[in-house]
Order: structure tokens, then C-alpha cells, then sequence
């Protein structure tokens, strides 16, 4: 009912691109019918009308599908969530550019992303890789245990949330969802208070403040 009434609606997810997109377009646009038929077209391959916010907020594409704004983790930060998943035996993934998400190590808990329709999970090298974030596998009941040794190791350095019980992630220091909603609402002229959003995790907390500051 928005798409037809012409208001813009802004894809807002911690996901990466990914088939997911491709599922949803099909599914919202499929379901038009009669007049709204002909005139409802998504305007990319990953935006229905308006910009796309992926990767937690660290990557924004416009209207019309492109990349107009990421932000990825610093080298240290990157090294040093390898390393603590090296000395702990725990599996960590890299939400990298070019649409990739990479494994340390092929493990069966990989398998908790298919349902999700994210990128095929890679077991690939990480070090070099453009990161936008890394996310930590592991059981609801170790999440914080697992939570609080990695703010001894990149705290200060790096910023940690939960979308998913059970993965944790590592996203640039400060960055939240919040920062690519802004940008996108910047692209269409609007301002937070202009706009609403809905949200269920603790990663959308920083996006509904935003939108409440006007």
C-alpha cells in the first residue's frame, strides 16, 4: 500500500545484499495487481523505491542501486577479532565488500544464515578484505560470555551489538543503523522526524532514537 501511494520505503537491515532482496521484490511487487501492476517497479535490483541500507548501516545505495556511502572496521580491528577467534576455537564471519561474507573456518553453525537468504557463506582468507563487519557464531546461552570477552579485546576500538541471539557483531566504533538511515533520508529530502520505522533488536535502537529526535 505505500509503494502504490507513492511513499518511499527504505530498506533498513543488518543483512548483507543478497538473495534476500531478490525474494522480497519479487514477493512485494508480485502481489500487485490490476492497475498497481504496471506501475509498481522496483527502481534497482536491491532498492524497491527508495535508497537501501544494508550491513547494519556501514552501506547505503541510492535509489537506483548504488553505493553511495560505506563504512568498513579498521585493519587492527579486523586483525584482532581473528586473533581472539583463533585462541578461542570460535568461528567468525566477514561481511566483506563485493557483497561476501567469509568464514575463518567451515563449521555446520554457517547453516543458521541460509534461512536468513544472506550470501553463500565463503571459507576464504580474510586478512586484506574491505570488512564492514565481523560477526561471532555461537550458542544463545554463550552470547555473553562471548560478548563480554571481545570488549576486552576490541573495546574502545569497536563498537558490539546483537541482532540475532547468538551472533555477535563487531561494527566500526560509534556506527549504528541509524547512520545509513540518515544518509538515506538525506538522499530524499526528509527528516527523521518525517519519517517511521520499525524495529524488534537491539541493533535498531539507535535508528528509532533518530527518528524521535525531531
Amino acid at each position: 500500500r505505500c509503494l502504490a501511494a507513492g511513499v518511499p520505503v527504505v530498506l533498513a537491515t543488518g543483512k548483507h545484499r543478497g538473495p534476500w532482496v531478490s525474494s522480497l521484490i519479487s514477493q512485494v511487487f508480485g502481489e500487485a495487481s490490476g492497475r498497481d501492476a504496471g506501475a509498481l517497479q522496483p527502481l534497482s535490483d536491491w532498492t524497491l523505491n527508495a535508497p537501501g541500507v544494508f550491513v547494519q548501516g556501514l552501506l547505503v545505495c541510492n535509489a537506483a542501486g548504488q553505493v553511495v556511502f560505506r563504512n568498513t572496521l579498521p585493519d587492527d580491528v579486523v586483525r584482532l577479532c581473528l586473533d581472539v577467534a583463533s585462541r578461542r576455537g570460535w568461528t567468525v564471519l566477514a561481511y566483506t565488500d563485493g557483497d561476501r561474507v567469509l568464514s575463518n573456518r567451515a563449521d555446520p553453525q554457517t547453516e543458521r544464515l541460509r534461512p536468513l537468504q544472506e550470501p553463500a557463506v565463503e571459507v576464504a582468507a580474510i586478512g586484506g578484505a574491505a570488512v564492514h563487519k565481523m560477526l561471532f557464531l555461537c550458542s544463545p546461552e554463550e552470547e555473553s560470555a562471548v560478548r563480554a570477552e571481545l570488549a576486552g579485546d576490541v573495546g574502545g576500538k569497536a563498537s558490539l551489538t546483537v541482532a540475532i541471539p547468538g551472533m555477535v557483531e563487531v561494527l566500526p566504533l560509534g556506527a549504528s543503523k541509524a547512520d545509513g538511515v540518515r544518509v538515506a533520508l538525506e538522499l530524499l529530502g526528509f527528516r527523521p522526524g518525517e519519517a517511521l520505522a520499525l524495529g524488534d533488536g537491539e541493533n535498531d535502537f539507535e535508528l528509532l532514537q533518530l527518528l524521535g529526535e525531531d
